[in-house]
């Protein structure tokens, strides 16, 4: 238990103090939430008991309600239960399904739950498995959901559909192996069709192929300064205003003798 316990608080510790800030901010604003919407239902079906405009929400959902806000309040005044928000938030997730399959308020609270893991550095180890059972999580949730309510098998599919593209979109971000190459074609060409001197030749060939201007300077027995003067002459040519400009400049381009 000891251990347990020390873990939690090196974790809050690692997380820094904007991170936190925003997360026990967030903490508060979901508790204040779920606390008004408790008081302001008490007081419309005490004062309005008859009136059919307002849902009546069975016993335990409104338990439910309040074991949130209780959580939530925990982890936005305790360091060591930060973790304890995209867990509620989580677990939120099935409660809003029954009302609808695909209830904004579902998605809104699992897209923060996904955004607060990221920032407490919950997906830093086995990011793509954890990502993975977290919208594997969301998708069985909704296929419970839907066939307890006996949903349409569409009304069901089509949310599973955009979750998976939505975990497609996020691979990158978790370390996952979809990506896109651009290939851009390259271009020969010969040193002599540069226009260059025979020692603006000779540096540039050093340099493309990686020198400093310190090892230039060493190869070719000359001050430092010549090479960087030599180089100025080479910029203007080219259009440039430093080393890295040209050496983008001469990126997709192979320079043979």
């Amino acid at each position: 238990m000891e251990q347990a316990s020390s873990q939690s608080i090196d974790n809050a510790a690692a997380i820094d103090a904007s991170t936190m800030n925003l997360l026990q901010k967030a903490g508060f604003f979901f508790f204040s939430v779920a606390s008004l919407f408790l008081v302001l239902y008490g007081i419309f079906y005490i004062l309005l008991p008859d009136t059919p405009a307002i849902p009546r929400y069975p016993p335990e959902m409104l338990f439910l309600i309040g074991l949130f806000a209780i959580g939530f309040l925990l982890a936005s005044i305790i360091a060591e239960l930060v973790w304890l928000e995209p867990v509620l938030l989580l677990a939120f997730l099935p409660i809003h399904l029954s009302d609808h399959i695909t209830s904004m308020y579902s998605m809104c609270a699992f897209i923060i739950a996904i955004i607060e893991l990221y920032r407490i550095d919950y997906f830093k180890t086995g990011g793509l498995a954890k990502i993975f059972l977290c919208f594997a999580y969301y998708a069985l949730s909704i296929a419970l959901v839907g066939t307890a309510f006996h949903v349409f098998f569409v009304e069901i599919a089509m949310p599973i559909i955009f979750i998976f593209l939505f975990f497609l979109y996020l691979l990158p971000v978790f370390k996952g192996k979809w990506q896109i190459l651009i290939v851009r074609s390259r271009q020969t060409i010969h040193y002599k069709e540069l226009n260059l001197t025979d020692r603006e030749t000779d540096y540039l060939k050093e340099c493309l192929h990686g020198s400093a201007f310190k090892e230039i300077a060493v190869n070719h027995h000359v001050s430092e300064s010549t090479v960087r003067n030599t180089f100025a002459h080479i910029y203007h040519k080219f259009g440039v205003t430093d080393k890295a400009e040209l050496l983008s400049k001469f990126a997709d381009f192979d320079i043979i003798d």
